[in-house]
């Protein structure tokens, strides 16, 4: 096995190394994030759950205490209409006015609760603007070691061309190579012929090397 290869193998290693590390670092971040924002949903649900619960018992209790109070005021309506009893229908529509005034007032406390506990941060939106921000700082990192990856992938060859090639070059066009090719024929001419030659040869012509 030859030197670059021995190389190319130790820095693929290292590569491999390398993206093991951040898939590692990349699952333990978004556990982390994960369990973060299951925590914080399960908190933002349970506190406003009992307020809520009780909220909504309010609401039932003002639609059964309506109903009851509008089905006391028809009766003591058809009792005017039969009986002609406006004394009685008087003294129903005032409580039922009064009943409602109380059921009102009591909708109106329930509509503040509620408007309270779902204002109460943080919200869902601000836990998951939280965790979107918090992401992006990840992935910041995450991107800096994949930057290290993608470095040690391009170390793997040296574009460079090695260094036995540059002596072999400079030994084909340095030590009269295009002198022994010229024979006899030293004409100044003739002896640029050889060297153009052995350059295109060599792929030196090629305008990459240029």
């Amino acid at each position: 096995m030859g030197r670059h290869e021995r190389a190319a193998k130790t820095t693929l290693k290292e590569a491999t190394a390398l993206a093991s590390g951040i898939i590692d670092s990349v699952r333990h971040d978004l556990r982390r994030e994960e369990t973060r924002l299951e925590q914080e949903m399960r908190d933002r649900v349970e506190a406003v759950q009992d307020i809520l619960n009780e909220v909504a018992s309010i609401q039932d209790a003002i639609s059964a205490g309506s109903t009851e109070v509008r089905k006391d005021l028809e009766r003591a309506r058809k009792k005017l209409v039969k009986n002609g009893d406006r004394e009685m229908m008087s003294t129903q529509i005032i409580g039922a006015a009064n009943r409602l005034g109380e059921l009102r007032l009591l909708h109106l406390d329930s509509v503040k609760r509620t408007q309270a506990i779902l204002a109460r941060p943080p919200s869902a939106v601000d836990i998951i603007e939280r965790l979107t921000k918090d992401l992006l700082k990840l992935s910041g990192s995450w991107e800096s070691s994949a930057r290290e990856i993608d470095e040690a992938i391009a170390d793997v060859v040296d574009i460079n061309p090695p260094i036995e090639m540059i002596e072999l070059s400079r030994e084909l066009n340095n030590n009269g190579y295009d002198l022994v090719l010229a024979g006899d024929n030293r004409d100044p001419e003739n002896i640029e012929i050889q060297r153009n030659k052995i350059r295109e040869m060599t792929g030196e012509e090629n305008p990459d090397y240029s």
